[in-house]
């Protein structure tokens, strides 16, 4: 998961650069911004938020964005690590953002990439070379050779262009004015610079920009959509409109399901629904109205703090863990709570929430998340690549209820999941271990037969086909 951002038209680089931090919650690792200044492609790049990023005091007709969440590489440590790390990456009349994943970059190049965005932009650029410089060739060639998930942006000979995997696993959209092209990972960027959602990039669609005329081609469109469902449950901005569901109200509506999941179990209804801030505010606000019981917000959030998620290492999520909250002990004294969350991933969080709020005095903590139990690894983006890092994957809903210490413990299912996002052609691999692509299916073979390596991720490992 990274955030991308395109812009043509005559735009100022702070400017820019606070677009993209719109984004920020994509990737808190490292940013970068690339645009054309007399006919040339510059960039400058930070570690961590955009607004970090040192630009000159000028304006440029193409401009790239980019957050980096590293699900290829280690973390960004120092600006030593910006040239093969952090995009976007530039290639004489090439430049390329990227967010999704690559699962077969080891098997497609010999060279030990840092980066699959610089991988991307290198492969590119050989096809471009092989197609006498024409982007439609060199992208069909591309997405003939490449497993994963990959939205693209970039600009190619001062032109802007979009492309989207034919799966269509991360979001794109675009909106465009007389005299501004924005293309980015998510919807409120174009609220936020005024102009109105033109639509998604369609699945294996090519969109280029040349001045404001708009050519669309279309590369690869013989295969089943498979958008990631994490997108609509955490990843994106309640804001933002994906596919044309507004994610608000797919979090509202994943808050009616589990509200019949908890009615269902017989449980006495709580004192206080409380949402886990931020991405659960509005399943949990469904909860409590479905409950006719009150929603308080007795967890509230340390904004200096970035999402535990995408931290850096188990220690470092431990320790984001611990300040990431502050609790209003008064309102929790001899309350039964039930909380809501978005997901259990290692159960860390959960097991610390739970702990403080027994240890200021709360009767009774249930504790129930708006995503199914997710028991295998993802591929495609989210850093969760080897069993080892899932509760769900060797503990059942007992065991895990159990060691987050709650007194029930209330998953989403299935069904209330794809209702609630309203389209039903996802990506569920890291709920149902179905990888929808050939690379993905044939590593996850290979792992069943090989013992864990603890140091590296799944599709990182090296496996002779």
């Amino acid at each position: 998961m990274c955030g991308v951002l395109g812009i043509m038209g005559l735009t100022n680089l702070t400017r820019a650069a606070d677009l993209l931090l719109l984004l920020t919650h994509r990737g808190q690792d490292a940013s970068g911004l690339a645009w054309t200044e007399n006919g040339t492609i510059k960039s400058a790049k930070a570690i961590g938020s955009p607004a970090r990023i040192k630009v000159p005091s000028l304006s440029s007709p193409l401009i790239l964005g980019s957050t980096r969440y590293p699900t290829s590489g280690k973390r960004v440590v120092s600006e030593s690590d910006f040239e093969t790390f952090v995009g976007p990456f530039i290639r004489k009349n090439l430049a390329l953002s990227h967010n999704g994943n690559i699962t077969n970059m080891k098997f497609l190049s010999g060279k030990n990439y840092d980066c699959d965005s610089e991988f991307l932009t290198d492969l590119l650029e050989d096809y471009l070379n092989e197609c006498n410089d024409d982007l439609p060739s060199a992208i069909r060639k591309l997405s003939s050779a490449v497993d994963g998930a990959y939205s693209l942006v970039g600009i190619h000979n001062n032109r802007l262009f979009a492309y989207r995997d034919s799966r269509g696993f991360k979001p794109l959209v675009f909106g465009r004015t007389t005299e501004h092209v924005i293309v980015a990972s998510e919807s409120e960027v174009l609220d936020m610079a005024d102009l109105k959602l033109s639509r998604d990039v369609y699945p294996g669609e090519l969109l280029i920009f040349n001045g404001m005329n708009m050519e669309s081609y279309s590369i690869r469109q013989n295969e089943t959509h498979t958008h990631c469902f994490f997108e609509f449950v955490y990843f994106a901005h309640p804001s933002a409109i994906i596919e044309n569901q507004l994610v608000y109200d797919v979090r509202f509506r994943l808050g009616r399901a589990l509200a019949s999941n908890y009615v269902r179990m017989r449980l006495d209804p709580p004192d206080y629904v409380v949402p886990v801030p931020d991405t659960s505010r509005p399943a949990a606000q469904a909860l409590a109205e479905a409950l006719n019981v009150p929603m308080r917000e007795i967890i509230l959030k340390n904004r200096y703090l970035g999402r535990t998620f995408i931290a850096r290492d188990q220690d470092e999520r431990d320790n984001l863990a611990k300040n990431k909250y502050i609790y209003l002990e008064d309102k929790i004294r001899g309350k039964s709570i039930l909380v809501v969350d978005d997901s259990i991933v290692r159960g860390t969080t959960a097991r610390m929430i739970v702990s403080d709020l027994r240890a200021r005095g709360a009767s009774k903590v249930y504790f129930a998340v708006t995503c199914p139990p997710q028991s295998h690894p993802c591929y495609y983006g989210i850093d969760i690549s080897t069993d080892k890092e899932l509760i769900a994957s060797e503990s059942g809903l007992n065991e895990i209820a159990q060691y987050i210490n709650a007194d029930a413990l209330i998953y989403q299912d299935l069904n209330g999941l794809i209702n609630a996002i309203g389209i039903t052609d996802l990506c569920l691999a890291c709920l149902d271990g179905e990888y929808p692509t050939e690379h993905a299916r044939y590593i996850r073979e290979q792992i069943q037969n090989r013992p864990a390596d603890e140091e590296c991720r799944d599709y990182e490992r090296v496996f002779e086909k």
